[in-house]
């Protein structure tokens, strides 16, 4: 290696008045000590090791600048009295450093001589941090490795009985230089909170222990340390040095004296089950990367531990589930081994109660099976014992004789059992007391009479076919059907009562679901069972059935509501989309007749002058018209779309009737002309939405009882009158075809209808009836075929009981126009525009999305009003209105709601809560104006 020369700093004389080395090689410092030890000269080396200025070194001694633990080493054998030192020597010491750490260094001494005497020493200090880390590392992992194989060994030799933990924190903690090691466990409180406690411990001597101490025991983990449990959740180490921590982390480590710690998470079959701690009490020095590498070895055969423990536990506690529910089972389970000498494995000890022979008695004798079967089932059931395979099918039943001489009948269910290669070496069974089912079969099968009275005892339809006829039928059935007397089936096909049978299905099996006809008519729903069986010695079929026609009913009322709630989700949906254009059109419909009007006809030349001014009025009126009609469709479809169908109140008959006719308008008016008939009638209880589909049902139906083509000819009437009990009469009269006599009473019955297939459910007036009666009222039909069907509902008054009648209007008054600032947010800026428009005698500021009105309104809270959209994508009026009332400033009193079907169950709920006025969209000019208006006068301040 070349040398080259180096800038050196030298104290002055007399310290430094002997000749110095100059020369340094990289990561070498060449220096010189007085007879006092202190540094007389060094080279820039010195800074970039230790960090300390030359110039502030130098005259410093140089004992101060070797690490405490060192310098014992240093005064003994680095630097000796001068007086004893006479040759070369090298020694590894460690130099503090300006940051508070060290650095490993190599020193080179000789003594100076002058005249014979020592003056002095020189020297070089070599930097060997990074081979003395490397060595370090290497014994580090050395000590692991060796730490590992005895854990794995102690893992081997750790019984099922002996604590695991408290036999592993030994090594760990001799391993890992740590202060103190530790595991804590999860477990679950009563109420079902993950807890963890602390369960071994191992400290060094000078440390305290903390096993006993009551803070950490049942900790909430999420709740005390929820940065530990998030990150341990995620597999992750928790490692650093305390003062880093949280504070709440900080109170709970710093009392047991830790300064840094690393903590590495255990897992048990992909389950959080604790963690095992390692503690620095000494100083803040923090694992590096290789020491966490093998300790996470370590944590992992201790989780592989774990897991086997557990699965061990586990399957010591299926056993001893399995034996408590044989030895308590009515059932005899067992094991037959195959291969080998043949014999019992198991048999629970019910086996006594049932053969008479206890489970000592079969493990003793392999053939006392054999030998107590009934002689016609010896080789059933020695097919059932050494033939699994084929006899596992079916359950089995063989005869056995007890001790006492009595039979038993037991039904076998076996499984074989196989080996590797697929051999079959046991059986496994349960052999089930069916004596008395036996016993109650044979009674049965020879006993015509027993049988007749327990299917007499049946509360369902029950039926006995044979050759296709029936044999039997119990009351139950003989009244399903409508007849008085058992005689009258007796001898026909029960096939000749269901309605639409599929014409494959065997003669007499009738299984599923079936509609039987009444002989009366009526269509009632079934399910059926049938099986095969012995009646009077010869083959019959057994059919139950079970009405289920309520069940279905209710079950086709359920569909259809979810359907009408569809079509309600839907018709809201479609009002709003529609309403936004809409508002915009009819103002800027309004906005161009307004100017038109306003244009002065006298101007020679002038656009009003112009002849065809009068037609451009006279479409501007018909596009108005237009979307007028538009706007008061949208409105009708409101009557689908309201969440609250059950409830009951004060509903305006003449409002429903008319929406009911909007809705079915295009099926009326190729048919017939409608005419109204209201007369003076008081509201009605009821629901708003379910009234509308009961009249708009029956006026389709109307519609559809008459052809098209005749429209002058026929008509539909909707007339209103109170009845003499004070309730109120509707009648729906039409000139259609009219219903046949003898149909005319099963009309409201569920699934009859007398329109084509595919085109009715026979359900609507069923629901129509049920919806009526349920509020209290009553709905009767009048029909002569060819003259027409009159429908007549008659429902309860509300509690005032006062007709509908017209308020006198009052003369309008003048408004006083007071000029206010108004914010108007939209998502739609058409809507925007119109709005700003008809508001032109205010300062009007636009707002296209709810979160530039949030800012504007943060800057600047002097608006007079704010006209806010309700449903908007980013942030909708119901956010925009709760951030303004959190910052107190008061101006979400200032907030008239625009809606334009508000949907969702959030946004009616909303609107339903605050106070404040809501506008519908299409607008009503004169309501925006006159709430604006009232608003600015109100908001504004007196004076101005």
């Amino acid at each position: 290696m070349s040398l080259k020369p180096q800038p050196t700093l030298s104290i002055p004389a007399p310290l430094a008045a002997r000749p110095r080395l100059t020369l340094e090689r990289p990561g070498e410092v060449v220096f010189q000590l007085d007879t006092q030890g202190r540094l007389t000269h060094l080279t820039p080396g010195w800074t970039e090791l230790t960090g300390f200025s030359l110039e502030e070194s130098l005259g410093q001694h140089s004992r101060q600048y070797v690490h405490p633990a060192d310098r014992s080493l240093y005064d003994e054998q680095g630097c000796p009295p001068l007086g004893e030192l006479q040759e070369v020597r090298k020694r590894e010491l460690r130099y503090l450093t300006r940051e508070g750490g060290f650095r490993w260094g190599e020193v080179l001494v000789r003594p100076v001589l002058e005249d014979g005497s020592v003056v002095g020493l020189s020297g070089t200090l070599h930097d060997i941090t990074e081979r003395r880390r490397a060595q370090e590392a290497l014994t580090r992992r050395e000590r692991y490795l060796s730490a590992l194989v005895e854990i794995q060994q102690r893992l081997l030799g750790t019984s099922a009985s002996e604590d695991l933990f408290t036999r592993l924190m030994a090594p760990l903690g001799e391993a890992s230089g740590a202060s103190r090691v530790y595991t804590f466990e999860t477990h679950r409180s009563p109420d079902g909170e993950l807890l963890i406690s602390q369960r071994a411990e191992w400290c060094e001597p000078s440390v305290k222990k903390e096993l006993d101490n009551p803070a950490l025991q049942n900790l909430p983990f999420e709740k005390a340390l929820p940065r530990w449990y998030e990150l341990m959740s995620r597999g992750q180490a928790i490692s650093g040095v305390v003062r880093d921590f949280p504070a709440e982390e900080q109170a709970l480590l710093i009392p047991q004296g830790i300064r840094s710690l690393l903590a590495l998470p255990l897992w048990v079959h992909g389950t959080l089950a604790g963690f095992i701690g390692f503690d620095n009490c000494v100083e803040e020095r923090e694992w590096d990367r290789l020491e966490v590498d093998l300790l996470l070895a370590a944590t992992g055969a201790i989780s592989l531990a774990l897991e086997h423990r557990h699965a061990e536990r586990a399957l010591r506690e299926r056993e001893q589930r399995f034996r408590a529910m044989a030895e308590n089972s009515s059932d005899v389970l067992y094991r037959y081994q195959l291969a080998g000498t043949r014999s019992f494995a198991f048999v629970s000890g019910v086996v006594t109660r049932n053969l008479g022979f206890t489970p000592e008695e079969h493990y003793r004798d392999s053939l006392l099976w054999h030998r107590r079967a009934h002689p016609e089932d010896v080789e059933l059931l020695e097919q059932l014992l050494s033939e699994p395979r084929r006899m596992a099918d079916a359950p089995v039943v063989v005869r056995f004789l007890k001790p006492d001489g009595s039979t038993v009948w037991l039904q076998h269910a076996v499984t074989p059992v196989l080996d590797g290669a697929g051999m079959c070496v046991a059986v496994e069974g349960i052999a089930r007391d069916v004596t008395q089912h036996r016993h109650f079969e044979e009674a049965l099968k020879h006993s015509e009479a027993s049988f007749r009275i327990l299917l007499e005892g049946v509360p369902e339809p029950a039926v006995i076919q044979r050759d296709g006829c029936i044999i039997f039928a119990n009351m139950a059935l003989v009244t399903s059907l409508g007849f008085k007397r058992p005689e009258e089936v007796l001898g026909r096909c029960l096939r000749e009562f269901i309605k639409e049978d599929p014409p494959s299905a065997p003669d007499a099996l009738v299984t599923g679901e079936r509609r039987l006809l009444r002989q009366d008519g009526q269509v009632r729903v079934a399910e059926f069972a049938s099986l095969p069986l012995l009646f009077d010695g010869k083959p019959a079929v057994v059919s139950i059935a079970r009405d289920v026609t309520e069940q279905r009913q209710l079950q086709s009322r359920l569909n259809l509501a979810d359907r009408m709630a569809s079509m309600g989700t839907l018709a809201a949906g479609i009002a709003h989309e529609i309403n936004n254009p809409l508002a915009f059109v009819i103002s800027n419909l309004g906005f161009l007749s307004d100017e038109l009007r306003r244009m002065p006809s006298f101007v020679p030349g002038g656009v009003a002058s112009r002849p065809e001014v009068s037609e451009w009025r006279g479409v501007l009126s018909e596009a108005r018209e237009g979307a007028e009609r538009v706007r008061q469709i949208v409105r009708q479809l409101k009557s689908f779309s309201r969440p609250d169908e059950e409830r009951v109140e004060a509903v305006d008959l003449h409002a429903v009737l008319d929406s009911a006719v909007m809705l079915a308008a295009n099926e009326i008016k190729h048919r017939a002309r409608l005419r109204r008939e209201y007369g003076p009638v008081p509201r009605v209880m009821g629901n708003e939405g379910r009234l509308c589909q009961v009249f708009l049902n029956l006026v389709v139906n109307a519609a559809q009882a008459i052809a098209e083509g005749a429209v002058d000819k026929n008509e539909i009437v909707l007339h209103t009158r109170p009845d003499e009990d004070g309730r109120v009469l509707v009648e729906v009269r039409d000139t259609g075809s009219g219903i046949p006599r003898e149909v005319l009473g099963r009309i409201f019955d569920p699934f009859f209808t007398t329109k084509p297939v595919g085109v009715g459910t026979g359900l609507g007036l069923s629901i129509c009836h049920g919806i009526i009666t349920g509020l209290g009222g009553d709905i009767v039909v009048e029909s002569e075929p060819g003259r027409g069907t009159t429908m007549r509902v008659v429902l309860p008054a509300a509690a005032d009981g006062t007709p509908e009648q017209t308020q006198p209007t009052a003369p309008p008054v003048a408004p006083v126009t007071q000029r206010g600032r108004v914010l108007i947010v939209d998502d739609e800026p058409a809507v925007g525009r119109a709005l700003k428009r008809i508001l032109r005698e205010h300062d009007v500021e636009l707002a296209t999305s709810g979160r530039q009105a949030l800012d504007l309104l943060q800057r600047d809270t002097g608006f007079h009003v704010v006209l806010c959209d309700v449903m908007m994508p980013d942030l909708g009026g119901k956010d925009l209105y709760e951030a303004m009332q959190q910052a107190g400033a008061g101006v979400e009193h200032r907030f008239v709601f625009v809606s334009g079907g508000a949907f969702t169950p959030g946004a009616r709920d909303f609107l339903s809560r605050v106070s404040n006025p809501t506008l519908e969209k299409p607008f009503d000019e004169s309501a925006v104006k006159r709430v604006v208006r009232e608003l600015v006068l109100k908001t504004m301040p007196s004076g101005r």
